[in-house]
């Protein structure tokens, strides 16, 4: 069983739908915008970073995937062309402009501090030592020294994950949306080297 961290990029097309549907199948729900899974398929083929997310690959498919962020450059970014092919003049204009308003804001400040913004495995491999690999390879990323990423309060398997890689928790967001729609709130967690 060798597994390798190939970035998006690099991937053959099949992989990089592969990485897609990972994350559909983490953060697909909080895609309230349209059921159409095809649609979603195709937007975040092409909003995803090249450089900046990462797949896991074992025997030549995908079993797990990482999006990091630094304070320049955040992982998913939203062609505004594409939302209004897929989704319609007026609905796509507002839709990538919300989206990207969330996905390419900055979430940290410093040139040292590096934002996980994406961390998902495939069902069948959960359990199994996939997300710990994808994040200890966040750590060996040159140029970092602190760590940040955010979790759902009612994740507990994650958050006890990130503990144990030695992230704290430093904030907490009782009040949002999220927690209204029954996820919980988010919880933010930081780690130093």
């Amino acid at each position: 069983m060798i597994r390798s961290i190939i970035q998006y990029g690099k991937l053959s097309r099949e992989q990089k739908y592969e990485v897609v549907d990972i994350f559909l199948e983490g953060f697909g729900h909080f895609m309230t915008f349209t059921k159409d899974r095809n649609a979603l398929r195709t937007l975040f083929f092409r909003a995803l970073n090249p450089v900046y997310t990462y797949a896991m690959v074992e025997n030549e498919v995908v079993i797990g995937i990482l999006g990091i962020g630094t304070n320049k450059v955040r992982p998913i970014k939203f062609d505004l062309e594409l939302c209004i092919e897929l989704f319609g003049g007026m609905k796509g204009k507002i839709m990538c402009k919300q989206l990207n308003g969330i996905f390419q804001s900055p979430v940290v400040k410093n040139d040292r501090d590096l934002y996980i913004d994406v961390l998902a495995t495939a069902k069948p491999f959960r359990g199994k030592g996939v997300a710990t690999r994808l994040l200890e390879h966040s750590f060996n990323l040159q140029g970092y020294t602190d760590y940040y990423i955010e979790v759902m309060s009612k994740n507990k398997n994650a958050k006890r994950l990130y503990e144990k890689k030695g992230f704290v928790e430093y904030k907490k967001k009782r009040v949002s949306p999220l927690a209204l729609k029954g996820y919980g709130y988010p919880i933010l967690m930081k780690k130093g080297r």
